[in-house]
């Protein structure tokens, strides 16, 4: 900033110099033809005005033809001059539009953040219970050590095993408490238990992760007749978790092997921002 002032300062000096230094010329050439024309009308009168017309004559010749140069470098000065400050008014404009798109970002993310809140909360209004709204802090990616760290806690009346959901269904269940933040282990991971049934069959089962991008179902009866796009949903048993949360779906593709039936966790499980934290306390015996 201080080069390009110092060059704009620079250019107008140059221009003011130049401009002083035609008109003194100009007044010098002019004194030294007026003395002249005194001394030549003292010593031959009757010659002066031829003299002075002469004099005159030339003295404009003379005085254009130098005056022109000065006129050319005059002009120059202020062409370059006005094309500094339309260089630095462009250096503003630009300053101001990124200034603008950091403003633009903002807004979109605050949109995009604000339609993120309107989809979760949807997702928990059918949901007996109260719940909070968490934002996620840090998300693992070790292979082995599916889990994610939100900002909310003890203070905000969150207890171990709460289920933690996104706007498509639970994710989660939290494992650790601390006054404003909590540890949530995801449903994919290997540790991950969650009694489960399934939605129009009613088979009963206890849903496990992996480790990877499915799920597995575990003590399911033999000869169970489970149906294509069938949902899985939390079943309550043992009191831990609220009974209708959906986890998952059954899809018959995903199922080639008959050894092992698997289960796509919910939607955007991988894709955590803004979750919400049930609220649930164990039930009584």
């Amino acid at each position: 900033m201080v080069t390009k002032t110092s060059k704009k300062l620079s250019l107008l000096k140059l221009s003011s110099t130049a401009k002083a230094t035609a008109r003194g010329a100009s007044t010098s050439l002019l004194v030294i033809f007026s003395i002249l024309l005194l001394l030549i009308g003292k010593i031959d009168e009757k010659s002066l005005k031829y003299i002075e017309s002469l004099f005159l004559d030339v003295s404009s010749i003379f005085l254009n033809l130098i005056g022109k140069p000065f006129e050319t470098v005059n002009s120059g000065l202020s062409e370059i001059s006005e094309l500094v400050f339309v260089y630095t008014k462009n250096k503003d404009l630009e300053k101001e539009n990124a200034e603008l798109y950091k403003w633009k970002e903002l807004g979109q993310k605050l949109i995009i953040e604000n339609e993120e809140l309107k989809k979760t909360l949807k997702s928990v209004a059918s949901i007996e219970h109260s719940y909070i709204t968490a934002k996620v802090v840090s998300n693992s990616a070790a292979s082995y050590i599916k889990t994610i760290t939100i900002n909310v806690g003890k203070k905000n009346g969150v207890k171990v095993g709460n289920a933690v959901m996104n706007n498509w269904g639970m994710i989660g269940r939290v494992v650790n408490t601390g006054n404003k933040s909590s540890r949530v282990l995801l449903t994919t991971d290997i540790n991950s238990q969650i009694p489960v049934y399934f939605e129009r069959s009613k088979h009963k089962a206890i849903l496990i992760g992996k480790n990877n991008d499915v799920l597995e179902i575990k003590f399911l009866k033999n000869r169970a007749l489970i149906l294509d796009n069938d949902r899985i949903i939390t079943s309550g048993e043992g009191g831990l978790l609220p009974r209708g949360l959906n986890v998952g779906s059954y899809f018959k593709k995903m199922n080639s092997n008959k050894n092992k039936v698997l289960i796509a966790p919910t939607r955007n499980w991988d894709r955590l921002n803004i979750l919400n934290v049930i609220l649930f306390d164990k039930e009584p015996l």
